[in-house]
């Protein structure tokens, strides 16, 4: 079985060498090199003739950031497949890599089935994909909930109680206490400050 060859890119000294050892420790996965910036990665990435498979980028970084890098190897290349590793989960993080021309976007605290899985995904499909984080791109709002609920989060971050929102959409405090239940479950979130900023990144204000 050919092996996924892969190129990381990550300014943290200790996330870089975290981050290969993982891949080494794949079966699947071959480590051909480590960058501690995105300009560092963009020079031996152009002077290689052997390109790598899948190259794991980092979004902030000194020089050159992730976005940047990603829309530079896109002018030199568009058959690698370039995978966001961060700690963002903003939704407009995801959607500057996407106009940049990642093709996926993963948290660093995923943990290793979902890393591999992830990997093999930009392998074998071309639709951009998130991994490891609850905040959705725009677009994608309307699938995650529904539009009654979309009305609901917005009076829940302004503050609202139950009862006061009952009573603006002419239904029952129960009703309003399940929905808020089902938009905390389809969001994994638990807490008003998660709802807020999913609300603000997304806007939903």
């Amino acid at each position: 079985m050919n092996r996924i060859s892969i190129y990381i890119a990550d300014d943290h000294t200790l996330m870089l060498e975290a981050m290969g050892t993982l891949v080494e420790s794949i079966p699947e996965l071959a480590l051909e090199g480590k960058f501690k910036s995105g300009k560092a990665l963009l020079e031996a990435f152009a002077s290689t003739s052997v390109k790598p498979d899948v190259i794991l980028m980092d979004i902030e970084m000194p020089e050159m950031d992730g976005v940047e890098t990603t829309k530079s190897i896109r002018k030199i290349s568009s058959d690698v497949k370039i995978i966001a590793l961060t700690m963002h989960h903003e939704s407009h993080f995801i959607s500057k890599m996407i106009a940049a021309g990642a093709n996926g976007y993963l948290l660093k605290n995923v943990d290793r089935e979902i890393f591999l899985n992830s990997i093999r995904k930009a392998m074998q499909q071309k639709d951009f994909f998130v991994e490891g984080t609850q905040y959705q791109n725009d677009h994608e709002i309307q699938h995650v909930l529904s539009q009654r609920e979309i009305e609901i989060l917005k009076e829940i971050v302004k503050g609202k109680s139950n009862k006061e929102i009952g009573e603006q959409f002419f239904i029952s405090d129960r009703t309003v206490d399940t929905h808020r239940t089902n938009i905390k479950r389809k969001l994994k979130m638990n807490t008003l400050a998660q709802l807020i900023d999913f609300a603000k990144n997304n806007g939903l204000e």
